[in-house]
């Protein structure tokens, strides 16, 4: 038989524990007393006041390969068997994670084996989380006894206790034990509580010196005192385990427990006021501003914004990244990383050192980590990646957020004893905080704001908001932005935030001016977070693919701080443009086309279609949480354009094929048979005047190649 005792934080279920396991013990049954409590002290009194070896300890301290049951079980009073969970320190770590980890062992090391009569489960009851949940699931405890005393919230924890058995197999409680503390009006309390929750008071134990007596010899009532009238209770009390009936949990609802138990009458909720102290006083509490539209919109999240935020500062040259974390999410961040870097090189031909060889150090956290914390691990990284370098970023994972951590101060301690580092947190906790791009935004804010200084703003320098890291093409944008740059007698300063390093960072503010690489979200958030707080400006116009959205950009950025005559930049562009439109425009005019978007930006799409005289016959906008943002384009085209929101994708297809074009283009590949050639919208385009005629080449290519032959008719059998 397994028996689960549940109760209030000092309430005496342990005392009751030791008492049922020594009573059960003298009739010569074999009981494992299983004390699931930080405190580990549920078997001393059947330990001559001993303290046992914790699990959690043993398994801080003993190898896999080394490990004994006999090592963590003590032999007690009358043959009892006791095993002790341990936990972590006050304040650190997670003590229910401390109670999974010993079932696991347990089981692992084959507790079965050893054939109890009576396995008992003495587990605190103030917390109710998953792991001092363990005792309640259907393959552990067969009854359910819970300890209360007649104050409230003893009984208010004994509620709590029958709705986690409720959510389990409900009717496997035993009874209440009622352990008074000399109260006259508690017992009152306790029969109204039991008799409304249909269960019955099995044992009442009465306030004794004689508990204080044994408890001080490290002994049992039952095994100092066995002919009073005390210990007689605790032997009726084990006949009940053992044969008594089980009922069923039928928790009370928080109003009328308090009625019940209290005799208060039911007052009404106060409503949540969503304020906050600022200063001194109220302030009405705001959600974070700078959000990826995921978050923003509680859509499903796409990756997990402790990726994001590492990706993000692994690609800042001269900037280490401390992954507080296991082994494996570092891993994972690592590796999408550096599958950047190999796009980068096998398509561009470019390196990018800070992906390729990163610098980066991980905290490990492992299993005892969950239990007691992992802040000397991450103290151990963190001193590590200073000792190479005085700029450090330190992003969370999941396990820290769920322990409790304190990160932030760990890092002003660290910051305190090395003289001129930084230490940069970023709380992400995983995913807890959003997906990957609101990783992304919270590195790029964090290191904005700990990085940006002051300098006097230049006319002829800008800087370029809202480059993603893992963009394989960033290289040769930034690239064909020079160039232009350089014809317009101005300068690039600083690339926010993939491909920079911490000096570029710093000295953001000594360009008097910046231009968004792109209109999407992400690139929104950070401008108008650079505006806020750091006094930013902005062109209008974004950089951008083909002539049209080139030429608005130049032009603005002519009025700001240019030296050379734009319309003689704008006039050699036109001009390399036409030449090399003329050849493609002989392929294509004439052609048909229809286009499947997941961007809203697609007016230098259609420029180029208008340019090499093709007929545009559907142009739809479809709805993507991972890729259309919710922003405002102005699309000079958004007369030729469909928006859909609720659409079926099949039903999009099916309208394209039925138009017949020659040429289908979509963000990513649709079932379209395979009569229709079908050509890829980058999803990050490249910027400049001849970047979407070598889309156009491309085009041309694929209607010059048979659309039946070779594996494809292999493949239609």
């Amino acid at each position: 038989m397994r028996v689960a005792i549940y109760g209030k934080g000092g309430i005496g279920k342990s005392t009751v524990s030791a008492n049922l396991t020594a009573a059960l013990s003298v009739r010569g049954l074999k009981v494992l007393q299983i004390g699931c409590d930080p405190k580990h002290d549920s078997t001393r009194l059947l330990l001559n006041g001993r303290d046992p070896p914790t699990v959690m300890e043993y398994i801080r301290s003993t190898s896999k390969g080394e490990r004994d049951l006999s090592d963590v079980i003590v032999q007690g009073y009358g043959g009892s068997l006791c095993v002790e969970a341990g936990g972590p320190e006050p304040g650190v770590g997670c003590a229910g994670r401390g109670i999974l980890s010993t079932f696991d062992l347990l089981e692992e090391l084959g507790v079965d084996s050893l054939d109890a009569d009576v396995t008992l489960y003495d587990v605190l009851g103030d917390v109710v989380c998953g792991g001092f949940a363990v005792p309640l699931r259907n393959d552990y405890a067969q009854k359910v006894m819970v300890v209360t005393s007649g104050e409230f919230m003893s009984i208010y924890a004994a509620n709590n206790i029958l709705r986690g058995v409720r959510n389990y197999d409900p009717r496997r409680m035993g009874g209440i034990i009622f352990n008074s503390r000399g109260d006259d009006e508690e017992r009152e309390r306790v029969r109204a509580f039991a008799e409304a929750v249909g269960l019955p008071v099995v044992a009442e134990i009465p306030r004794s010196t004689l508990f204080l007596e044994a408890e001080r010899t490290g002994a049992t009532v039952v095994e100092l005192f066995p002919d009073d009238p005390l210990s007689s209770r605790f032997h009726d009390l084990a006949n009940t385990v053992l044969d008594g009936e089980v009922h069923e949990a039928r928790p009370l609802g928080d109003e009328e427990l308090e009625r019940i138990v209290l005799g208060k009458a039911s007052a009404p909720r106060a409503e949540a006021g969503g304020m906050r102290v600022e200063n001194g006083s109220l302030r009405p509490r705001t959600p974070p501003v700078y959000t990826s539209r995921n978050v923003d919109r509680h859509e499903v999240l796409h990756g997990c914004a402790f990726t994001g935020a590492v990706v993000t500062c692994m690609s800042v040259e001269g900037l280490h990244t401390v992954m507080h974390s296991p082994d494996s999410c570092a891993h994972l961040s690592c590796q999408m990383a550096q599958n950047a870097a190999r796009r980068a090189f096998l398509k561009e031909g470019v390196s990018i050192p800070s992906f390729l060889e990163p610098r980066v150090h991980c905290s490990s956290m492992d299993d005892p980590a969950m239990v007691f914390g992992g802040t000397p691990l991450l103290e151990a990284a963190l001193r590590r990646a200073l000792a190479e370098c005085s700029h450090v970023a330190m992003v969370t994972s999941c396990p820290s957020g769920i322990i409790g951590d304190d990160v932030i101060s760990l890092a002003q301690r660290m910051e305190a004893e090395h003289e001129g580092s930084k230490v940069i947190t970023m709380v992400e906790d995983g995913n807890v905080a959003g997906d990957h791009m609101q990783g992304v935004i919270d590195a790029c804010v964090a290191l904005a704001d700990s990085l940006i200084t002051e300098h006097p703003p230049r006319n002829d320098l800008i800087n370029v908001v809202g480059i993603k890291p893992i963009a394989t093409n960033n290289e040769r944008n930034m690239r064909y932005l020079e160039s232009v740059l350089s014809m317009m007698g101005m300068g690039l300063n600083c690339r926010f935030i993939g491909g920079t390093d911490i000096d570029s960072i710093e000295g953001f503010k000594k360009a008097s001016l910046s231009i968004l690489a792109n209109t999407d979200r992400f690139a929104q958030m950070l401008a108008s977070f650079l505006e806020d707080e750091h006094g930013a400006r902005f062109l209008r116009s974004p950089l951008s693919a083909g002539m049209a959205g080139t030429e608005a950009w130049i032009r603005e950025l002519a009025l700001h701080g240019g030296t050379q005559d734009a319309d003689k930049v704008i006039e050699g562009l036109r001009h390399e443009y036409q030449e090399a439109l003329g050849p493609l425009r002989n392929d294509m005019e004439g052609r048909s086309v229809c286009i499947i978007s997941m961007h809203k930006d697609i007016d230098w799409l259609i420029d180029l279609i208008d340019d090499l005289g093709m007929e545009l016959r559907r142009a739809y906008v479809v709805d993507r949480s991972d890729h259309l943002m919710d922003y405002h384009v102005g699309n000079r085209h958004e007369s030729r354009l469909m928006f859909l929101q609720d659409y079926v994708m099949e039903d999009v297809v099916r309208s394209c094929v039925q138009e017949s074009p020659d040429i289908l283009l979509s963000t990513y590949p649709v079932d379209a048979g395979l009569d229709i050639v079908q050509e890829r919208i980058p999803m990050v385009p490249d910027i400049g005047h001849l970047a979407p005629l070598e889309l156009a080449r491309h085009w041309a290519l694929a209607l010059r190649a048979p659309l039946r032959e070779g594996w494809r008719v292999d493949h239609d059998g």
